[in-house]
C-alpha cells in the first residue's frame, strides 16, 4: 500500500452540490450515488477525493458507467431528500456518508425495498439493518489517545473535550470512547466541552469563547480537524498552549514538528482513515457483482486509525496545511480484512 499525503480538494460547501464522473460510451457501467452529509472540512473533503479518484478510475475502466456526489450541508431533511432523488434516478448502488442515526432510516429502506444497496460509510452506523455498513471502531480508536492524555497527565489535571458536530453517530462513538477512559480518573476534570465540527476554524472560535471561564487547562483532546485552532485559541489568548492531541493534519503536524525541535513539545496525533468513502465504493461494486460481503463491517486495524508519536513527527515537518496522513488500501485488502468478518 501506498501512503498518501492528501490534499484535499477545495470544495464550495452548499447545500446541494453534484459531480458526475465520465459517461462510458457503452453504458453498460454500474451508476453509483454517493450521499454525503458534509464536506465543510479537510478530512470530508479528502474523502470525497479519493472517492473521486477511485470512480474515476473504475469510469475508465469500464466498471463504471457514472457517479454522482449530493452533499447537504448538515440537513438530515435535505439528506433524505437526496437519497430519495437518487432513488428515483434508477442509480445501481448508494454509499452514504450519515449524518443522523436514525433520521436517514427510511430512505435507506426505501432504496433497499427498490433493490439498490445501500453501503453506509464513516459517520455512522445508523440504526436501521437495512443497509451493509462499514463503520471505524470509534471508541477504540480514540482509547488511545484519551489514555495517552490520562497517562501525561499522571491521571490528575484539567482536560477540554472538542467534540464534533452533533447528531452524527461517530461523534457519539467518540466522546463515549473518551469518556470510557476518562472516567477511570477521578482527578481529570473535563473543564469545556465544545462542539468543533471537526474544523479548525470552527475549534479556535469555540475553544477561545470559554477559555476566559476555564481554569489552566494542561490538555486538550478532539475527534480530529480541531487541533491547530485549538491551539490559535490558547496562543491568542495568551495562554500557555498545553498537551492538545493532533489530528494528522499538517498544519498541526508541521507545528508540532517546530516545537517539538524548538521547545521539546510532546504530544501523538491520530485519525481515522478518509479512504472510507472509496472503500465503500470498492464494496458496492462487489456486492452488485454478486459477491457474498457481510452485512457489518469493521474497519479497524492500523489502516482505519493512523497514530504518529513524538519519534515519528520529522517524517511529517514538511506536510502542507490541508494535507491528512492516511494510507490508501486497496481492493486487496478488503477482500482479506473485511470480507472475512464474520
Amino acid at each position: 500500500m501506498k501512503k498518501n499525503f492528501m490534499t484535499a480538494i477545495l470544495l464550495v460547501v452548499m447545500v446541494t452540490m453534484v459531480f458526475a464522473g465520465g459517461q462510458q460510451e457503452s453504458g453498460d457501467g454500474y451508476v453509483i450515488g454517493f450521499s454525503n452529509s458534509f464536506n465543510g472540512n479537510t478530512y470530508r473533503q479528502a474523502e470525497e477525493a479519493e472517492f473521486i479518484k477511485l470512480a474515476d478510475q473504475l469510469v475508465a475502466e469500464g466498471v463504471l458507467a457514472d457517479y454522482t456526489i449530493l452533499e447537504s450541508n448538515q440537513n438530515t431533511a435535505t439528506q433524505v431528500s437526496q437519497i430519495e432523488s437518487l432513488i428515483l434516478d434508477g442509480v445501481d448502488a448508494i454509499i452514504v456518508d450519515p449524518g443522523s442515526a436514525s433520521g436517514l432510516n427510511g430512505a435507506i429502506e426505501s432504496a433497499v425495498d427498490a433493490g439498490i444497496p445501500v453501503v453506509v460509510v464513516n459517520g455512522g452506523p445508523v440504526t436501521t439493518n437495512a443497509p451493509y455498513q462499514i463503520n471505524f471502531p470509534y471508541r477504540k480508536i480514540i482509547n488511545v489517545p484519551a489514555q495517552f492524555v490520562a497517562d501525561s497527565l499522571d491521571g490528575e489535571g484539567n482536560v477540554i473535550i472538542i467534540r464534533g458536530i452533533a447528531g452524527v453517530p461517530a461523534d457519539a462513538e467518540f466522546y463515549a470512547g473518551m469518556m470510557d477512559i476518562f472516567n477511570k480518573y477521578p482527578g481529570i476534570n473535563i473543564v469545556g466541552e465544545v462542539y468543533g465540527e471537526w474544523t479548525g476554524s470552527v475549534a479556535q472560535q469555540q475553544v477561545a469563547s470559554i477559555l476566559p471561564s476555564c481554569p489552566e487547562v494542561d490538555a486538550v483532546i478532539g475527534e480530529g480537524g480541531d487541533a491547530y485552532g485549538a491551539m490559535q485559541a490558547f496562543e491568542a489568548a495568551g495562554r500557555e498552549i498545553p498537551l492538545i492531541i493532533g489530528g494528522n493534519r499538517g498544519n498541526f503536524l508541521t507545528w508540532w514538528a517546530a516545537e517539538a525541535k524548538a521547545n521539546g513539545y510532546e504530544t501523538m496525533s491520530w485519525c481515522t482513515n478518509a479512504w472510507t468513502a472509496a472503500l465503500g465504493l470498492y464494496v458496492a461494486i462487489d456486492i452488485l457483482d454478486g459477491v457474498d460481503v457481510p452485512k457489518d463491517m469493521e474497519f479497524a486495524g492500523t489502516l482505519g486509525g493512523a497514530y504518529i508519536y513524538q519519534d515519528m513527527i520529522e517524517d511529517y515537518a514538511d506536510l502542507a496545511a490541508d494535507d491528512i496522513a492516511f494510507v490508501a488500501g486497496t481492493h486487496e485488502w478488503i477482500k482479506e480484512n473485511l470480507y472475512t468478518q464474520e
